[in-house]
């Protein structure tokens, strides 16, 4: 079977697809059982990530494609000045409520270009995995430039087409929309000048989609499992993935 797809993924135009969902956006978020597992981990796991290469504080930090902030309620807290950038300002409006330390800035940075300034740490999660390839090259062309030399670009690799469970399901005819393959976001990446220097696969061991819907955080199997296939190693078949590059001088 396919991965589980919730009904937040995706538009013909990425841009487009989140407008309006601020209201119930982390309500569908925690009721679909594999989203809310890759979201509990992240957390976990970004709470470990981030400390180790910053261990006295991000200087300055972007959650671009923030969202409802999720992902910038967390890193926040490790940073000395934090931003939130998105399209939705439905989005914006929960993420300002759940963040009032953090400056939140409604934009379309592929079409007009916020100032800024340079950033040590930006983070951008379910982004890249739902976006069309041209519009993550254009986001990735901004990224690039707002991060400093040696900043650290941190992102979930999600909806892999060599995920167990979609590699199956393509054996049995399933279709499938998914193409951002971990060989291909790393090529995508290296194009602007990101080097991949970490990954910790999330949900490897789940090969049918049943288990996605199944899937319970914390409970002592999942634990189990994270940490036995935790390695790198198992990164290109992992249905999600935290990944960390760093820019190149």
């Amino acid at each position: 079977m396919t991965q589980e797809r919730s009904s937040i993924d995706v538009a013909d135009d990425y841009r487009d697809s989140h407008a309006t969902r601020g209201g119930n956006y982390d309500k569908i978020l925690a009721e679909t059982p594999f989203d809310a597992y890759m979201a509990n981990f992240e957390d976990e796991y970004l709470r470990k990530i981030v400390p180790d290469y910053f261990p006295d504080g991000v200087p300055r930090y972007l959650d671009f494609a923030c969202g409802t902030a999720r992902i910038t309620s967390t890193v926040s807290s490790f940073a000395r000045e934090s931003f939130g950038v998105d399209i939705s300002e439905s989005m914006l409006e929960q993420a300002r409520r759940k963040c009032p330390h953090v400056r939140f800035v409604h934009a379309d940075i592929t079409r007009e270009a916020p100032q800024l300034g340079k950033f040590s740490l930006i983070t951008s999660f379910r982004f890249f995995g739902n976006a069309q390839q041209e519009l993550r090259q254009a986001v990735l062309k901004r990224l690039s430039d707002m991060l400093e030399p040696g900043g650290l670009f941190i992102i979930n690799s999600h909806r892999n087409p060599n995920s167990l469970a979609t590699l199956l399901g393509s054996l049995t005819g399933l279709k499938h929309d998914l193409d951002l393959t971990f060989p291909k976001l790393t090529a995508l990446l290296a194009s602007f000048g990101l080097k991949i220097v970490h990954t910790r696969p999330i949900g490897f061991w789940m090969y049918r989609a049943r288990m996605m819907g199944d899937a319970r955080y914390p409970s002592p199997k999942a634990l189990r499992l994270e940490a036995r296939f935790s390695s790198p190693f198992w990164t290109p078949w992992a249905p999600d993935a935290i990944v960390v590059a760093r820019k190149q001088s």
